[in-house]
């Protein structure tokens, strides 16, 4: 077939089948995870490469085809092309348009924007450890899904998304973002003695109706920073308790409620909180009440909670299990893919599952319309004058929509978890979490030990075979 527009990277040699071949690369542009196009059955496929090694001279690698693949295997020394745009979007199902995608960011080493259907977002899985770009994924997501008007509430440990209120400085426009504040489309509930550029104290919300936290184009923020582990857990079971109920009751919209730190709200330790979480995976989707759980320990968090995760986006992680967990969990991939999970830049990911038809994407996620904060991050130090001064109207507003006697009866109930004891019960979760650590470590020196005690066997083999006695050097 004459494909004159296209560059040719090299042909099939070896054993073909129809799922994986072996290509022989002639042209050394092509690097890992590129994508090739081979004609088969009169019809172009698309094939991911997963592996390139030399041998003897000759670049080779190993191809995997995305999507359906064909009846028959590929023929020996059929030519591959890199693949034009038309496929790698027909294939990668990413042609879905602005209106009716969220932007996420854009197909790793290519120009190609990744739309993610907001039909399909459902139940979503954000991991990667510290540092690997979670947390501004998890910006970058709130920002789209603010765009299109849908409701959003978040349970934040750290204070990291008051930064949603700040503009972006940045003037890095690779990925056509102008940015934006979305100061007065957020209502922040937390400790405002901890958190001053906050709104409202965390008191109001253990009174507030869950139709005034579930609002078109609003971002309910519950920041948590600052207070206990026990006080944090309660207020997030009691405030899922009631979005629940008013979700099946249909007293509010469908919205999507974001969960960070997901694995220490609902570990596999059964509590009121995981248990409530639990049924928010499994049932909250049928009443509109779409969760995003967020986690950098998925060994860690509850497994059925893990198992309900319709689409995944996953950064880096380094730990063995941890990668292990997301592999086996996740739909789309298989065991190619933990180096690449383990080999991933900071603001690099691989989304997998529903949204984008079970076809695993890697990607680099867009530039953030809004300033990323780090933990307590407070946007008074950031806005003008102008917007400080409608931010304390906004605030005076809020309260004077509450009764003292609310103020005062959120207040007590606060205070009477932590005089309840509850105090030893955290500091005996915070040991356990501390024991669980200490044996994650332990199993990891011992995987460690047990691998140098197989490579000892192996060279005392090896010295046996040359009539050496290792023990001299041992």
């Amino acid at each position: 077939m004459n494909m004159p527009n296209l560059i040719e990277v090299g042909e099939l040699v070896g054993k073909t089948g129809t799922n994986d071949v072996q290509l022989k690369i002639i042209n050394q542009i092509l690097k890992k995870n590129d994508y090739i196009q081979v004609e088969n059955e009169g019809i172009n496929f698309l094939l991911i490469v997963k592996e390139i090694w030399n041998d003897k001279g000759n670049i080779e690698a190993k191809c995997s085809v995305v999507g359906k693949a064909p009846r028959t295997p590929f023929k020996p020394k059929s030519r591959a092309f890199l693949a034009p745009e038309e496929i790698i979007r027909q294939k990668l199902g990413i042609s879905t348009s602005r209106e009716e995608g969220v932007y996420l960011g854009k197909l790793r080493d290519y120009p190609y924007q990744i739309m993610l259907k907001v039909k399909k977002l459902g139940r979503i899985f954000i991991t990667g450890k510290s540092g690997s770009g979670k947390s501004y994924t998890v910006g970058v997501l709130i920002e789209e899904i603010l765009e299109k008007g849908i409701p959003i509430i978040i349970f934040d440990r750290h204070g990291e998304y008051s930064s949603l209120k700040v503009a972006s400085q940045d003037s890095n426009d690779i990925f056509n973002v102008t940015p934006k504040s979305f100061l007065n489309q957020i209502i922040e509930f937390t400790d405002l003695t901890i958190n001053t550029g906050g709104d409202v104290p965390i008191e109001f919300l253990l009174t507030s109706d869950p139709s005034d936290l579930i609002v078109s184009n609003q971002c309910t923020i519950i920041n948590l920073r600052g207070l206990d582990l026990e006080i944090q857990e309660y207020i997030t079971k009691e405030t899922l308790k009631r979005l629940y109920d008013a979700s099946v009751s249909g007293q509010i919209q469908p919205f999507f409620c974001i969960i960070d730190e997901a694995h220490l709200f609902a570990g596999k330790k059964r509590t009121e909180t995981s248990e409530l979480i639990q049924l928010f995976s499994q049932e909250g989707r049928k009443f509109g009440a779409n969760l995003i759980i967020v986690t950098q320990k998925p060994q860690l968090l509850d497994t059925t909670i893990r198992a309900q995760a319709g689409t995944w986006i996953i950064h880096q992680l380094t730990d063995i299990r941890d990668v292990d967990i997301t592999v086996k969990s996740s739909e789309g991939l298989s065991s190619e893919w933990q180096n690449d999970i383990q080999e991933l830049e900071p603001g690099e990911a691989i989304l997998t599952g529903e949204s984008i038809e079970k076809i695993p994407l890697i990607i680099k996620v867009r530039s953030r319309m809004t300033k990323h904060g780090g933990t307590g991050f407070n946007p008074l130090d950031f806005i003008s004058d102008k917007e400080r001064e409608s931010l304390e109207e906004r605030k005076a507003r809020l309260l004077s929509a509450k009764s003292q006697s609310d103020l005062e009866h959120a207040k007590n109930l606060l205070n009477e978890i932590r005089s309840s004891g509850s105090i030893s019960n955290k500091k005996a979760k915070e040991l356990e979490d501390e024991i669980l650590n200490l044996k994650l470590a332990l199993n990891k020196e011992k995987e460690k030990f047990l691998e140098a005690l197989k490579l000892l066997e192996k060279v005392k083999d090896i010295a046996k075979q040359q009539r050496v006695n290792i023990d001299d050097y041992l």
